[in-house]
This record gives C-alpha cells, structure tokens and sequence, in this order.
C-alpha cells in the first residue's frame, strides 16, 4: 500500500510539472502518435515506437496490422540510435492506433473505449473451474478435474500510477477521493445507486481533471 500511494504521489507530481511546463491537455482533438508502447513511460511521454520502425514481413497497410503483430512472439524494431532489438509481443505494454489506445491485460490487449484519468475497459480473466469426474466401473464421482476458461471482467487503468486493476467499488472510490466534491457525492449513494452510476462519475471525474501530454 505504500509502494501504491507512493506511486500515486508521483504521478500527481509529474501531472503538475507537466502542465507547469510545455504540455498539452488530451481532449477529443488531441492526436496521440501511433505505434507501440513498450512500457507505461512510453505511453505516457507519448513515445510510442513508430509503423516505420517495426521489422516484419506483415504488410503494414493493413487495419488489422497491430492485432497480427501481437500475435507474433517476438516483436523486432530498429531502437532510436539505429540499433535492432528484440522484445516478446505478450510483455509490450499496450499500442496505439487510430488514436485508439490497446492495453496489454493478463497477456491479451484490449481497447480502452474512452481514455482519461481513470479509465475502465472490458477484458477477460482465465479462471479455473473444478468439476467431478465419473467413473462408469464404480458407479461412483472420481477425483475432480480442472478446466481452464475466459470470464469477461471489468478493469480500471489509472494515468496517474499505470496501475491496472480489477473494477470494484472499493477501488473506484479510492480514485475519486482525489476530488473531496465528486467523492463526497458518490459516496453518498447506496451500493446498488453507486454500481448503477460508476460510468457517470468516472466521466465526471475525467472531465474536471484532464490529462496532459508533452507537446511535439
């Protein structure tokens, strides 16, 4: 938990450098660059690694581009000193495409429909289930067996720590207690008015604090 608030308490710090500094808010006209983000920095100095830059044979006018690259193993890319490195597909941390970001979840990336200081998407969890088996000689249940599936879960993402983690109540909360006004209203709601309303307040939230990203 301390490591977390730590965390938290830089990113508040960089967000204020940033706007103190030559920095740009994100709204509905602002262009992220395309390309992939190895890691939660480069997304946030918006610094993906460019189309251009990608080594592979998948033809790179294709829409579906990115999604067929993930599938890849292995990503190969010339670095910004012209030298070529190599990463796993399943460790780079998200993309950008259309000016639509894709985040890495548990190994699978997944589109964050609207981006802002806290933001939620739609991914899945695999999850293992335990059922009976039957042996037909004894007539009888035998030891169980495990099969592993997908479950369609909600998540949150957080600009301000890079934090990835499941939606909940608790952990909504726990953001939007950074505005005393919005967090004092949807506290006082009941649990079921406050999973009813999350959407609502989270874009309340995203509207009053804009994210901002270097210029150039």
């Amino acid at each position: 938990m301390r490591n977390y608030l730590f965390l938290v308490l830089l990113g508040f710090l960089y967000f204020s450098q940033l706007k103190a500094q030559d920095s740009i808010p994100y709204t509905k006209d602002f262009r992220l660059y395309e390309g992939l983000y190895l890691g939660y920095q480069d997304f946030r100095y918006n610094w993906p690694i460019s189309k251009e830059k990608i080594i592979t044979n998948i033809n790179k006018t294709q829409l579906d581009f990115y999604s067929k690259l993930i599938e890849e193993e292995f990503i190969t890319y010339t670095e910004r000193d012209g030298s070529i490195s190599k990463v796993k597909s399943d460790g780079v941390w998200g993309y950008c495409q259309n000016n639509i970001i894709f985040i890495n979840q548990d190994k699978n990336f997944y589109r964050i429909p609207v981006f802002g200081a806290i933001s939620n998407f739609i991914g899945t969890a695999e999850v293992i289930n335990y059922s009976p088996g039957y042996d037909p000689f004894m007539n009888a249940p035998m030891n169980s067996n495990s099969v592993k599936t997908r479950e369609i879960r909600q998540y949150l993402f957080d600009f301000y720590s890079g934090e990835i983690t499941p939606s909940s109540i608790e952990k909504i909360e726990e953001y939007l207690k950074r505005d005393e006004e919005i967090y004092k209203e949807y506290n006082a709601l009941s649990k079921k008015k406050k999973r009813e309303m999350v959407t609502k307040y989270i874009r309340m939230y995203n509207e009053k604090h804009l994210v901002y990203f270097p210029k150039g």
